[in-house]
């Protein structure tokens, strides 16, 4: 027996029951990760060719390849969807499912390369012609940011104009 009292050993073990559950969690419940350079240069481009109004899935994070479609409604238009697919085999079957489903597939993305897809119906294949890579921006380092802004710092001190009022004693009316 310790001659712990009983109070410090319940807190000992309370800390050490929070401790080990924060260890167990590993990222909290309804956050995704944030998207890569890839995914928002495929959000840029279902922007361009979509317009404002997009939704983007789920899906698209981690995926290879992505179309946009948009549903053809009698009254008014519906925002584009935005959807993620593993490969250009699926992207074909999307594709298939929805010229039948009553889809207008504005376009597809491959993610990979960073490239816009064109798609055409031969035969009955569907045959994807890749157009000009899109350029993708990669996020900055944080020590590269630090030493831009420092930089920009420097200069701002060194052009900034005097206040008139600082040789007039502060602040004075």
């Amino acid at each position: 027996m310790s001659d712990e009292p009983e109070y410090l050993k319940a807190i000992k073990r309370n800390q050490a029951q929070r401790k080990q559950a924060r260890t167990e969690k590993s990222q909290p419940v309804g956050h995704a990760a944030p998207p890569s350079p890839a995914e928002r240069e495929a959000t840029r481009w279902a922007h361009d060719v979509g317009g404002k109004e997009i939704k983007i899935a789920g899906s698209l994070s981690g995926s290879k390849v992505a179309v946009l479609v948009q549903p053809i409604t009698p009254f008014g238009t519906p925002p584009a969807t935005l959807e993620g697919l593993p490969s250009r085999e699926a992207l074909a079957e999307r594709v298939r499912a929805a010229q039948g489903a009553g889809e207008n597939v504005l376009g597809c993305f491959e993610l990979t390369t960073g490239r816009p897809l064109s798609v055409e119906t031969q035969d009955g294949k569907v045959v994807f012609t890749a157009g000009e890579a899109r350029q993708i921006l990669k996020a900055e380092s944080p020590e590269r940011m630090i030493r831009i802004a420092a930089k920009q710092a420097a200069v701002l001190a060194k052009t900034r104009k005097l206040d008139d009022r600082t040789g007039r004693g502060g602040r004075g009316r």
